[in-house]
């Protein structure tokens, strides 16, 4: 009677291959993309929150990009209030910063009390007259935020 089964070898010949397949992988693996995208859809989700509390507290309220890695939301003083997330600056992820802003000549988006977008801290101020555009860049990776205008639509892309 044969009995039938794997060998040591065999055994350790697959370990090995699976082994060095799974470091191929993870050295492939789009980790920035992946956080490029997540980035994207915090800033989005700030920018609505921004556009939110100017809309429930009856203020302007503005998104204010600080340096090529922060940003923070201010009141119509300018003074900064915490984020969603409990902080006065969102610093964005490692490796990821801010590209050229599109329509955005002041750096910052506010909001009217009906959430219409404003490019100046003035009031009423400029309304946001064609969509804005924030890209995240990571090396040769771009993602994008965009502000419709009127609307206040915010999209990450």
């Amino acid at each position: 009677m044969q009995e039938s089964g794997f060998t040591l070898v065999e055994l350790v010949t697959v370990i090995i291959l699976l082994g060095i397949i799974s470091t191929v992988v993870m050295i492939q693996w789009p980790g920035s993309t992946i956080n490029l995208g997540a980035q994207a859809a915090q800033l989005a989700g700030d920018i609505r929150y921004t556009q939110a509390l100017s809309m429930t507290k009856a203020q302007r309220y503005r998104l204010v990009i600080v340096s090529s890695t922060t940003y923070q939301i201010t009141n119509s003083s300018g003074t900064a209030i915490l984020n969603a997330s409990g902080a006065t600056t969102t610093t964005l992820n490692t490796g990821i910063t801010f590209g050229t802003l599109a329509n955005l000549p002041n750096s910052l988006i506010a909001f009217d009390t009906l959430g219409t977008p404003y490019v100046d801290t003035a009031s009423p101020g400029t309304a946001l007259a064609s969509t804005a555009s924030i890209p995240l860049v990571a090396g040769s990776k771009t993602a994008t935020v965009t502000i419709a205008p009127q609307t206040g639509r915010v999209l990450a892309q």
